[in-house]
């Protein structure tokens, strides 16, 4: 019997990718449509959306703690945005530009593979079959990414006509359970995508996906308005106020089309002023919700559904979003 040192290859052989610090880290672009839900009277239009998320220092290095698990200390810069040419039909009229300081720590269990009459040999590519369907089963290989730590960031509308200031802390937690674990497998998110995995005829079939276990990210933050002319008016002045942060997201594989795999992608996001002034909160500033769901092939194509509005954004918008994604490192 062997021992995967980390939980990378279970995955792998599930088709699933790697859990790892650095995940999602590089630049992605997307040029797309907008098309307003309808009833809105809006006419679509062409814009993009950018992400941006790249290490530009290390003052502490990896150090290991044990085989399992490591932790270091990062600078991130990140920077994200939605830019519609017509800004009416833009969803999610936000864009974020900051620094992170983070501490991540970064844990693997070891996967068991080549057990006892499973017809597993990891060293054997003949046996993969056997060895997916082990993987499938194994109770161990779970993994757990955390990051925590300082952020400063400006934001502001597409047209700069709003902009604020903000400074915080956030703990982002990333887990990845064992396939054969009851998390896994119980795990209510995966369930109508397994089904459709299995018609589609999907490698994993009616595998459970480690990636459908969603991913949360907490922030509070004080907010500085360096221009925000509705608050202004509300309040004759724009003090500064701290704001509490909430978001999940989630991704699961849902089938094959043409050869190609088709994951699908959820994201919820929700901003709340703490003790807002009775005016902020009458005129509905103190809050906002948005989501996000999305469809995606690995050739880039993507569509999305984009429901309500996020800081410096006055109105609720549901948009659908036809785009292309292009990733650079």
């Amino acid at each position: 019997m062997r021992i995967i040192a980390t939980s990378a290859a279970a995955f792998c052989l599930l088709a699933s990718p790697a859990l790892a610090a650095d995940e999602g880290k590089g630049i992605v672009l997307t040029p797309k449509y907008f098309e307003p839900g309808s009833g809105t009277g809006q006419q679509g239009g062409l814009g993009f959306s950018y992400k941006i998320d790249k290490t530009v220092a290390t003052p502490a290095a990896r150090q290991e703690l044990s085989k399992e698990s490591f932790h270091k200390l990062d600078l991130d810069f990140k920077a994200e945005g939605n830019v519609a040419f017509n800004r009416d039909i833009n969803p999610s009229d936000f864009l974020k530009t900051g620094l992170e300081l983070n501490y991540v720590y970064q844990y693997a269990s070891a996967a068991t593979l080549g057990g006892p009459g499973s017809g597993c040999d990891p060293t054997d590519p003949a046996t993969l079959p056997q060895c997916r369907e082990e993987a499938a089963r194994s109770r161990s290989g779970d993994a757990l990414v955390l990051f925590t730590g300082l952020v400063g960031s400006l934001e502001s509308d597409q047209r700069f006509d709003r902009r604020n200031e903000t400074f915080g802390a956030h703990l982002t937690t990333v887990y990845r359970p064992a396939p054969g674990s009851f998390v896994n497998q119980a795990n209510p998110l995966d369930w109508p995508f397994r089904l459709v995995r299995w018609l589609t005829g999907h490698p994993m079939g009616l595998t459970a996906s480690p990636d459908a276990f969603p991913k949360l990210r907490l922030a509070l933050e004080r907010v500085k308005p360096d221009k925000d002319p509705d608050r202004a008016a509300l309040l004759g002045s724009t003090p500064d106020y701290n704001r509490g942060n909430i978001e999940l997201a989630m991704s699961s594989p849902v089938g094959v089309v043409q050869g190609r795999q088709v994951k699908f992608e959820w994201s919820w996001r929700y901003f709340k002023e703490q003790n807002p002034a009775s005016a902020i909160e009458a005129a509905g500033l103190d809050r906002y919700r948005y989501a996000a769901s999305t469809l995606r092939l690995d050739s880039g194509w993507q569509l999305t559904y984009a429901t309500g509005r996020l800081p410096l954004d006055r109105q609720s918008d549901a948009v659908w979003e036809l785009g292309y994604r292009v990733e650079f490192d």
